[in-house]
Order: structure tokens, then sequence, then C-alpha cells
């Protein structure tokens, strides 16, 4: 029987790590999740890795917790939605979980983004086996990389896979692995009024800003309308928002009803 390396991924955050694995190696299969109803025509969508894996002619599944997978050598996890079961972990090969922090530092759905609002220097990227309890499994690989001070989310998932793209054929998935150690901290899911800025203070929302432009975007209530912040300037510039601690200058803005555009040219437009 033929042995496959297995990667399981259901959004845009898995294409990168899916993308070295293959172009380490085409002998791969993917697990991913069905199409989602989106829209007012409730039209179905694919996931951006069932689409990778159709324009890449990659053999892929839709994950069932049931399911054993005889020819999977191993498997690999990144940014996938559903948590394995005990079950499903007994009866299925080891699986490898890429999580984009130094465990066991920031466990749980979004490290990210907790990077950035508790305003840290540094994370990393952490590849461990996974066993039944959230994010504690054997480290087989982890490095530390530097945050910058005006870092988006969107920098460091790309720094993170990045550093996974060149170590990944030096990783050891035959290794026994080692026992994290260390105090451990949580990260959890966000609402949509965590986004919100609002009552937030300058320094604060623009964490905010930087944080949620993957998940996001944060927002705001300008004019009476939401407003949506994608990114923000460093430059003082004659249009901005006021904050008691001074004004923030947003770059790229979605107002409500319209399309992604620069902050000042939707201030000329409104005028």
């Amino acid at each position: 029987m033929t042995k496959y390396k297995y990667f399981f991924g259901s959004d845009s955050r898995s294409i990168p790590y899916l993308e070295t694995i293959f172009n380490s190696d085409k002998n791969i299969k993917v697990v991913t999740t069905p199409p989602i109803q989106k829209g007012r025509g409730k039209k179905f969508i694919l996931n951006d890795v069932e689409e990778y894996c159709i324009n890449n002619e990659i053999e892929f599944f839709y994950y069932k917790s049931n399911d054993i997978y005889n020819d999977m050598v191993f498997g690999i996890s990144a940014s996938f939605s559903k948590i394995f079961n005990p079950n499903f972990l007994k009866n299925n090969n080891k699986i490898y979980n890429i999580h984009l922090s130094l465990l066991p530092e920031l466990r749980g759905p979004s490290p990210v983004e907790f990077t950035i609002l508790n305003n840290f220097s540094t994370t990393g990227i952490t590849v461990f086996e996974v066993n039944e309890s959230i994010d504690t499994g054997k480290i087989v690989y982890q490095e530390q990389i530097h945050v910058g001070s005006n870092d988006y989310a969107s920098d460091l998932y790309k720094k993170l896979s990045q550093v996974f793209n060149k170590s990944y054929n030096l990783i050891d998935f035959n290794s026994d692995g080692t026992k994290q150690t260390g105090t451990g901290s949580l990260t959890s899911k966000f609402s949509k009024s965590d986004l919100c800025i609002v009552n937030d203070n300058l320094n604060k929302s623009k964490l905010k800003i930087r944080a949620f432009n993957v998940l996001g975007p944060a927002y705001t209530i300008y004019r009476d309308k939401i407003l949506k912040i994608h990114s923000y300037s460093n430059v003082e510039d004659s249009e901005g928002i006021m904050f008691k601690e001074g004004v923030l200058y947003p770059e790229y803005v979605t107002p409500e009803g319209k399309n992604k555009m620069l902050f000042p040219d939707y201030i000329r437009g409104i005028k």
C-alpha cells in the first residue's frame, strides 16, 4: 500500500503550510471542511484549501470524526477548524499541529492576535504532536522570531510561514519530541464586539487595528456609520480621528456600504 502524508487545513492561513509540504513531496492527501452557504443566494462557497487542491490536482476529503486513514504515514495540521476527538487520534497515526506561538505560551485559537494585543516583542512557531488536550503535546520543532513594533497580524502570519518553509525538511517527525515546560497561557476566540474600538484609547485602538487585520478588521463609528479600519499611518495628516491621547490617521478603510479605499479619499467624498 502506498503511504501518504496527510494535511489538515480549512482556511487561507493553511495555504502557505500546505504549499510548503506539497512543494517538498507531491505524495500527499488533504483533509478539509465542506463548502458553506453564504450570501443572500445561499451559494456554496469553497474554502481556500479545497480551491488549492482543485487547482493543483491534490486528492482531498471532507473531515469526518470517525474516519480511519490506513494509508496515512502521519498528518500535519495548520489552521484546521476541527478538534480531533480521542477516538480519531486513537484510530489514526500521529498528527502534528503547527501552532503560531512558543508553546506552552498562548495556547488556543488566536496566538498571533494575542501576541500583538499584548505587545509581545517575540513569538514563534511550534510543531507538536496532537494529543487529547489543547496544544499540550510533545514538541518536535520550535523557533523564535522578533515582533516588530509596527507589525500587523498579516506580517506575523507571513513571517511564521516563511520560517516553516525554510525549516520543514529539517523537522524530524519520527522523533519522540520533548515535553512542554514552563507556565502556559491561553487565548480565546473573538466576537464582533471585540473588534470595536469606539471605547478604547488611542494605543489600544492601534493594537486592535494591527491585531485584527486578518480576522477583522477592527471598526469604529464615524459620522454615525460603521467604519472598518484595515490599517493606519504613523505620518501625521490633515485628516484623522480624534482620541483623548491624540489623533489616529487611518490609511485603508471600508466605509459602511462602500468598498475598501484610502481614508483621505473617503473624506473627500463626504465633504
